[in-house]
């Protein structure tokens, strides 16, 4: 059965508008999605920026601007807010190198969420992942007890029948080339939160491989055991099973013959990790092409605030939907914060 997965988010950003930055303000892609996210109600972005200069900019693409904050960081107060807040995250920095960490406005929309006067930032227009990356240790840094940023897929498959219908998520994609075992443990741990924050699904975890519970042996494989050791210690409560071929994993059939122990992951997981990043670019690519599938990513996922990546060559349409899942993310993680019991 297909699902509007899209639909779906649309309808909670829209329950509590989130405050989005946008540091890349002055391009073309960016302004057009601002506009179309809060004509629609889906969030209410941020721009960086120096308003003639956005004004100019809007102009010229013919965009309107009515509505839209603007953050310029050179003007008081907000200037002194996020020289003083730079200087809380490095106290041995002086006002006059907190203010040349200012003239980058990827700094800036990172400090703004830092410093709560964002929910989320969505970036990577032109900048690399990376840099996007840097900005959000630097500033807002990793969740407690991660130590390792990563990515998530959501992928809407045709035709898929897995426990979630057509939607599984991948993890990472994007990230992380080489993880070891800790860095494999922090990148499933991670990718369950985000799970239930984006979808509100309870996740069934597998660590996927060329493998099903000892049928191979190699070095690769004693990595993704000692993951999977690794996480059961860390997060018992979390359902997670391997080493797992992807048969094994989603199919309850083939799981049935494979692990005849059984367990609530084998044939019914809706979260593959993949053991490095060359299998999970890989994989979400071979299923994006050849099975038509639509990915939804890559998501970043792991830092104390909600950062969001783009594609370089995103389209419009690919912004409104990394700022939607970073809206839905960031309302998931305040009503957390705030005792909610929703997922």
């Amino acid at each position: 059965m297909a699902t509007d997965v899209t639909a779906t988010l649309r309808e909670r950003a829209r329950v509590s508008p989130q405050r989005i930055v946008f540091p890349e303000s002055c391009e073309e892609g960016i302004l057009r999605a601002v506009r179309q996210l809060r004509d629609e109600g889906l969030a209410r972005p941020i721009l960086v920026g120096e308003p003639a200069e956005l004004g100019a900019a809007a102009d010229g693409f013919g965009v309107s601007l009515d509505g839209i904050e603007i953050e310029d960081a050179f003007n008081e107060p907000l200037h002194s807010t996020l020289v003083r807040r730079c200087r809380d995250l490095f106290p041995e920095m002086s006002a006059r190198g907190a203010e040349r960490r200012l003239r980058s406005p990827l700094n800036v929309g990172a400090l703004l969420v830092a410093s709560g006067r964002a929910d989320a930032m969505v970036a990577g227009l032109t900048h690399t992942t990376q840099e996007v990356i840097l900005a959000g240790m630097t500033f807002i840094g990793l969740r407690e007890g991660i130590s390792t940023p990563s990515s998530l897929f959501l992928m809407r498959v045709p035709g898929l029948a897995a426990a979630e219908g057509d939607l599984i998520v991948f993890a990472d994609g994007a990230v992380v080339v080489a993880p070891d075992a800790g860095e494999l443990a922090d990148i499933a741990i991670t990718t369950a939160h985000t799970t239930r924050a984006l979808l509100g699904w309870e996740p069934r975890v597998a660590l996927v491989s060329f493998s099903t519970k000892g049928s191979g042996e190699h070095e690769s494989l004693d990595r993704v055991r000692e993951a999977l050791r690794m996480v059961r210690e860390r997060a018992p409560e979390l359902l997670i099973d391997g080493e797992l071929q992807i048969d094994a994993a989603i199919v309850p059939a083939v799981a049935a013959r494979k692990v005849p122990a059984g367990g609530p992951v084998a044939g019914r997981a809706n979260v593959l990790i993949f053991p490095d990043l060359n299998s999970g670019n890989i994989a979400y690519k071979c299923v994006q092409r050849f099975a038509g599938a639509d990915a939804f990513g890559p998501f970043l996922q792991g830092f104390a605030g909600t950062l969001s990546d783009l594609s370089r060559g995103s389209s419009v349409a690919d912004i409104v939907g990394a700022a939607i899942m970073a809206a839905v993310h960031a309302q998931s993680e305040r009503d957390a914060s705030d005792g909610d019991p929703r997922p």
